[in-house]
């Protein structure tokens, strides 16, 4: 059991108790087919809410029963008590799926760092995961861009742990993220530094296995990344696409507009699409694009 390895040491005994906001249109009457409508699970990353996935909701509130829930954040508990690691956020999906009786996702949609609890929750024997949709996620190296300087965010989020310190953080952070020249924004320090934390404790280096897995394994997944996605960098994002199975011939390419520039070849487990520019949100940036890929892909499993 995770709780008892040594790094949650000093974490609070006991359980955690959240409200959580989260989209769920199971009881709208706007789903057409209760009974047989895939089941897909988006999960948002940090800082965010279920409110990131609005647009996908409302384009597949007919087809699909689409559950986001939120995170909390560190308006719920300071730095230090629920600390977003990956073991953490992946009992707290797992803990959120059950209160609803969800066993079975036909798709999970992952943006960000919700891939690293997202991974692990494709290989929980006490669910089936169909198939994967990831969008600009965090990828297995630290050698992205928003990862480079970890160590300085190692000693911040350390400091962020107590109480006086936080205080002296809050007031002195942006400074040592500009200095550090953190690809991240400052003017609201406290969903930077959840964003330090979730990466900080996020199992980065070992989710490569899980991803290499995934694919012998051949669960469908689909790929959408931005070349000019500040948080991951475009290198990175390639080597994932690579690792996944994908050559520079499969990748369908779209410029900065969305007009498509390369149409890439999929296999039956395998889709990647990359956009010239969509930043960290390419979901967003190209909506309708992405959407419509998802329904496609839905439609195919």
């Amino acid at each position: 059991m995770w709780r008892k390895e040594k790094k949650f040491k000093s974490l609070p005994n006991g359980d955690l108790n959240f409200t959580v906001p989260y989209i769920d249109n199971y009881e709208s009457n706007v789903l057409k087919s209760k009974s047989s409508a895939p089941v897909v699970v988006a999960i948002h990353g940090a800082p965010g809410t279920c409110d990131d996935f609005d647009g996908l909701a409302s384009y597949l509130q007919q087809k699909a029963r689409i559950i986001a829930p939120t995170f909390p954040d560190f308006s719920i508990y300071p730095p230090g008590v629920f600390r977003f690691s990956t073991e953490e956020k992946t009992q707290f999906l797992k803990d959120f799926l059950a209160k609803i009786s969800v066993s079975h996702i036909d798709a999970l949609v992952v943006h960000s760092s919700g891939i690293y609890p997202a991974l692990r929750l494709c290989f929980d024997e006490s669910l089936r995961i169909k198939s994967l949709i990831m969008l600009n996620v965090g990828t297995y190296t630290f050698d992205m861009k928003a990862t480079r300087h970890m160590k300085t965010m190692h000693k911040i989020v350390a400091a962020s742990e107590n109480p006086v310190l936080l205080k002296i953080l809050q007031i002195i952070a942006p400074t040592l993220f500009k200095m550090a020249k953190l690809p991240v924004r400052i003017d609201n320090i406290m969903d930077t530094l959840l964003s330090a934390t979730t990466m900080v404790y996020a199992d980065v280096p070992q989710s490569k296995e899980m991803f290499s897995q995934l694919s012998l394994k051949g669960i469908p997944i689909l790929y959408a990344f931005s070349k000019d996605d500040k948080l991951i960098g475009d290198k990175c994002c390639y080597d994932l696409a690579y690792l996944l199975g994908a050559s520079d011939a499969d990748i369908y390419s779209y410029d900065k507009n969305g007009i498509i520039m390369h149409t890439g070849r999929e296999s039956s487990a395998l889709k990647v699409m990359a956009f010239e520019e969509g930043s960290h949100y390419v979901f967003k940036k190209h909506a309708n694009i992405i959407h419509k890929a998802i329904e496609e892909f839905l439609d195919k499993l």
